[in-house]
């Protein structure tokens, strides 16, 4: 069977239709007629539908999202341990890590890292100058995609005269 349309233009001029037919008037006649029948039955229920029609209206207001991310990145922050046991991994943010990786004078142990690394610390002793190994560690990083390397001069405080020091850092 067909079932009748509740909804919509149509269906509310034939409602309207047959209570002219019935003499009855439409709902708003009804309501003239008898107001307590339309009022409100509950204020609990009348609150909650109320509060729940503003929390649905508040949803589909779009606030615009201020962008608080800083202009610049943090920074990186390398830290010193006395005694290295495998690597070393610091949480600087939700999605980045840093994994800090001691690399000693073991060529099979300098080709790995060339391979893994993104940033290199090179600590160089100012006391001895560059080494021998210093220059196998470059040669690798070239064969290997060369990371960012940042050069860093250790025992500077060793000096005692500035002249030195100054030649030192040339």
């Amino acid at each position: 069977k067909h079932r009748k349309k509740n909804n919509g233009p149509k269906a509310a001029k034939k409602k309207k239709r047959h209570l002219q037919d019935l003499q009855l008037g439409d709902e708003e006649d009804a309501w003239k007629r008898n107001p307590k029948a339309f009022a409100v039955q509950s204020a609990v229920r009348m609150a909650r539908s109320f509060h729940r029609t503003q929390d649905l209206k508040t949803k589909k207001h779009h606030i615009p999202v201020v962008d608080q991310t800083p202009l610049e990145p943090p920074p990186i922050v390398a830290v010193k341990f006395t005694e290295i046991r495998g690597p070393v991994t610091i949480v600087s943010g939700k999605k980045h890590r840093l994994a800090i990786i001691e690399c000693g004078y073991d060529i099979n142990m300098m080709v790995d890292l060339a391979k893994a690394a993104d940033v290199v610390l090179m600590l160089i002793d100012a006391s001895f100058g560059f080494e021998m190994e210093t220059f196998e560690f470059l040669n690798i990083f070239q064969v290997h995609g060369f990371p960012k390397i940042m050069g860093v001069l250790t025992h500077l405080d060793s000096f005692k005269h500035n002249k030195q020091l100054k030649k030192t850092k040339k």
